[in-house]
């Protein structure tokens, strides 16, 4: 296939508007809008009105701008309530994860012969020795290196550098039954369930480091739903938001009982008056969470 000379020239924050407006977007106040253009960009904020979109271009019905500026407000605040649950739940996943291999094997358990596929451990092994290797100057690694013999520090140290997606590696990949028994038992899932959501919140959250829009998004590596879960689900919305939400909610709710996390974004939610069929909400009103 031939390839084209790219053609679109730049648009000053008038013309923007003036584009939008002759595809039939509405404005309450242009100037204001004029501002947010200046600091969003015009592209970012395309994520957030194409669903508004017909095949011809034109927005469908009564959309205003200041009405993309609100979900853009909402994804925003979603995102930051999503990374600090995510948080939680990787530092959570991190100390299990050290706690009982240590346990179970030694302090160092980070060779091969723990692991079930050599080729996946070795390559997973060589990007934590990277962020060894980027993160030497903090005190407690260039202490260890100073002081041992061992090419990398125990695990109760490595898991302190090891990013959400290096864990997730590990953890899918450890070969004793009885430390993934003992792991995944700690959140009342079976191991495939836990592996599952782990890598999908990894890839969550390296979307959102990267201010990608979740709001209105499907994800095409979902998640899988434990059967405990499937009642309040939505198994029509394979791939959406909510379905990763109640997998949260229920995942902190093991770390921290009294958590609501399904409560903070519901109640975001109505704050910004947003459509939550849009997300794979199947429900008027929030359902009834699960402790386990």
């Amino acid at each position: 296939m031939s390839k084209q000379s790219y053609s679109k020239s730049h648009l000053t924050t008038d013309a923007q508007i003036a584009l939008l407006k002759s595809r039939g977007m509405l404005f309450h106040d242009e100037n204001q809008a004029k501002k947010s253009l200046l600091n969003l960009n015009y592209y970012r904020l395309s994520g957030y009105w194409l669903p508004f979109k017909k095949s011809d271009d034109t927005f469908a019905g009564s959309i205003y701008f200041e009405d993309i500026i609100n979900i853009y407000e909402f994804d925003s605040t979603l995102k930051l309530l999503l990374f600090g649950a995510i948080e939680k739940i990787e530092i959570s996943a991190r100390t299990k994860f050290a706690y009982y291999l240590s346990q179970t094997l030694t302090s160092h358990p980070l060779i091969s012969a723990n692991f079930l596929h050599e080729a996946k451990f070795n390559e997973t092994y060589k990007k934590l020795e990277n962020e060894l290797n980027r993160k030497n100057q903090h005190t407690f690694i260039e202490h260890y290196q100073n002081k041992y013999e061992e090419p990398i520090p125990p695990i109760w140290v490595c898991v302190e550098v090891m990013t959400f997606g290096i864990l997730s590696q590990f953890m899918s990949n450890i070969k004793n039954i009885s430390i993934k028994n003992a792991i995944a038992g700690e959140y009342k899932l079976g191991t495939g369930e836990l592996n599952s959501i782990i890598y999908h919140l990894s890839l969550l959250r390296n979307s959102i480091a990267h201010h990608s829009r979740v709001y209105n998004k499907v994800y095409n590596i979902p998640p899988k739903i434990p059967k405990k879960l499937k009642s309040i689900s939505n198994q029509n919305a394979i791939g959406y938001l909510y379905n990763t939400i109640v997998l949260i909610d229920y995942l902190l709710k093991q770390i921290e009982p009294q958590s609501d996390f399904m409560g903070d974004v519901d109640r975001l939610i109505a704050t910004h008056n947003i459509d939550k069929t849009k997300m794979g909400y199947p429900f008027a009103d929030k359902p009834n969470q699960s402790n386990g």
